[in-house]
């Protein structure tokens, strides 16, 4: 007899007439250097897709060595030439639109780990990018075509969870993503006078030195890999963070290095390296003279502070910017005036659906011994249903419970949600009161919710470092 509880694979919904789709993997060519023509077609549609540049043939083959290296899993939506001769506007396709081979819609897929606090580590994670449909052919079921077939391919090949980052908040919640990290711009005061510069409270051990971005490959590899490891709502990084931070990529340019780019280390006292910051100056232009922080990746709370520290000590700089900041972020406590930090932005950035409630809760961190019974909603029908979640030491048990309105010999608190609320709640982001007051735990008992709080809520908010 089959699980109910298991995950089921959802039902892939069809395209419209006259489209059709394929999956494909990112490919070069024989050489080795150039991208297949499927490739380089799928790479400038999904590109255009997000307004940039018509890319050069050097610059879609250097994106092809990192789709391939990252082992990406390309889906396209393609329209049919013959059923499209058949359409008013089938002659005008074939006269001023793309070559055949560019699609309609794009999709990506492909594999890292996401650290949800649990007491073995990163769990593996499904990662969608490139989400693309061309405005010409809205409307003709395509974005719900490509993700449940990329969410049919997470549930056979065993993920436990999908992740995804969004241009558009109010897209992907229908599919059970719920958003579950958020990130901060923070803009620091460096400047001197007035009590209103940087000045931190203790000085941190250790010594940062300057360093040549080239040579950073193996500093970037440990440092993100202690970092992933320590934070919860981590996400593994792809290789175009490994081509921007050691310069060979310049965001503006792909086919060159960038050459504003600068770095430097932070050496702990006992000789190893704590992590690494890169950043550019903005330019004689700003006033006052700014550095803006690229990527700033730290194996500890001490080199995070130093690598602070030295960009504060720049000579003739004024304030620095961070566009990707945690939410609680050490440096504010630690400045002996917290007013030089300021948050200019939040924003979204890590949204996560869950596939497999058991696997998903039994890599996740908790409070607080307990047990509680979960009531969850899927309207996919992927992996909702009753279960028992009991914690202990830290680490939790995750069973196929009866149903609520079934008899049942335990008296439990019950949780009541949708799974796309569970991956709100699931790296830590949102407590269950708030959820709860947010009128999202639908008949979840108030009393229940104190208690499943306690087990639940974790004390800090989760930080995901990595865009994709």
């Amino acid at each position: 007899m089959a699980d109910l509880h298991a995950p089921q694979q959802p039902e892939i919904a069809p395209l419209a007439p006259g489209l059709r789709s394929e999956t494909f993997p990112a490919a070069m060519d024989a050489d080795g250097k150039t991208v297949t023509a499927q490739t380089a077609a799928f790479a400038r549609t999904a590109e255009q897709g997000f307004y940039e540049p018509w890319f050069s043939d050097e610059q879609v083959n250097r994106i092809g060595q990192i789709l391939v290296k990252d082992e990406q899993t390309l889906t396209a939506v393609y329209v049919d030439q013959q059923s499209a001769a058949d359409e008013s506007w089938g002659n005008a396709l074939e006269q001023v639109g793309f070559d055949p081979a560019h699609p309609v819609g794009t999709f990506v897929d492909y594999d890292k780990t996401l650290n949800a606090g649990g007491p073995d580590g990163p769990l593996p994670a499904r990662l969608i990018t490139v989400v693309t449909v061309n405005p010409s052919f809205r409307r003709r079921g395509i974005l719900k075509h490509l993700m449940t077939s990329a969410l049919s391919r997470a549930v056979e090949d065993g993920m436990a969870v999908a992740a995804l980052t969004v241009s558009e908040g109010g897209i992907y919640g229908r599919f059970g993503f719920g958003c579950a990290t958020r990130e901060a711009n923070i803009q620091v005061d460096l400047g001197e006078g007035h009590g209103q510069g940087f000045a931190l409270r203790n000085t941190p051990a250790g010594r940062v030195i300057s360093a040549d971005p080239a040579k950073l490959d193996e500093v970037i590899n440990t440092s993100f890999e202690s970092f992933h490891n320590r934070t919860r709502g981590s996400i593994g990084r792809q290789q175009t963070y490994q081509m921007i931070s050691t310069a060979r990529w310049n965001p503006e340019d792909l086919s060159a290095w960038n050459r504003k780019l600068r770095a430097a280390v932070h050496v702990r006292e006992d000789g190893s390296i704590g992590g690494y910051v890169t950043f550019q100056h903005e330019g004689w232009d700003t006033d006052p003279s700014t550095i803006r922080i690229h990527d700033l990746i730290a194996a500890d709370d001490q080199s995070h502070l130093a690598l602070w520290d030295y960009i504060a000590g720049l000579d003739i700089v004024r304030r620095a910017t961070m566009r990707t900041a945690a939410l609680t972020d050490p440096l504010q406590s630690a400045l002996a005036n917290p007013r030089s930090y300021k948050v200019t932005g939040l924003r979204d950035l890590l949204w996560v659906r869950i596939l497999d409630v058991v696997k998903a809760l039994e890599a996740r961190a908790w409070s607080a011994d307990g047990a509680f019974r979960l009531e969850l909603e899927d309207a996919m029908g992927i992996t909702g249903g009753s279960f028992t979640v009991r914690v202990h030491d830290g680490a939790a048990t995750v069973t196929p419970a009866a149903p609520a309105d079934e008899e049942s010999t335990e008296d439990l608190p019950t949780l009541q949600l949708s799974v796309e609320t569970l991956g709100s709640l699931y790296l830590g982001d949102v407590s269950v009161r708030t959820l709860h007051a947010a009128g999202r735990l639908q008949d979840t008992a108030a009393e229940d919710v104190e208690q499943i709080s306690r087990i639940i809520d974790l004390p800090t908010p989760p930080f995901c470092a990595t865009h994709f």
